[in-house]
């Protein structure tokens, strides 16, 4: 079993398609997300990907498990000392194979790498496995730190420079 993470931006429809059973994840636990990913401009995200997560300042990272598009994960920037986490998402028939840590891995090691202080993420109660993974990576929950409209929203941060 091997698993490879390569940079998302030359494999739009896997991105775009794991992007979709994310989203589709999400909503099904908390029917108000399709507010909140308007306010992102989703639509915008899903085609040009590279936009919000393009370098210097941002990755996008395809994971593929025997050659099998399994997961996905972005990094973005919020200011020159903080970035978010997003998209993080690893399809169910894959799950156990240390594929999120593996992509968690490395975008904690990329908001290293260019810089910042700070790595925020947003996500939901009923993502109790991610929310377990954060808190085992050094992530605490934080007040507020963008738009959304999602009273359930968790927030949480890992400081990267000490």
């Amino acid at each position: 079993m091997s698993l490879t993470l390569l940079p998302g931006y030359d494999y739009p429809n896997e991105i775009r398609q794991l992007f979709s059973e994310y989203t589709q994840l999400l909503a099904s636990g908390d029917s108000e997300f399709w507010e909140y990913l308007q306010i992102q401009h989703y639509d915008d995200e899903i085609e040009h990907p590279d936009h919000k997560y393009g370098p210097p300042n941002g990755r996008l990272y395809l994971a593929l498990w025997n050659g099998q598009a399994a997961g996905c994960a972005a990094l973005r920037q919020i200011n020159q000392s903080e970035c978010e986490m997003k998209r993080l998402y690893v399809r169910p028939e894959y799950q156990g194979n240390g594929i999120g840590d593996a992509l968690v891995a490395q975008i904690i090691d990329d908001a290293h790498s260019i810089g910042y202080s700070h790595l925020k993420l947003d996500t939901f109660p009923f993502l109790t496995r991610a929310i377990g993974m954060y808190r085992n990576l050094g992530f605490y929950e934080i007040p507020k730190y963008n738009d959304s409209p999602m009273a359930s929203t968790i927030y949480m941060q890992l400081d990267l420079q000490t």
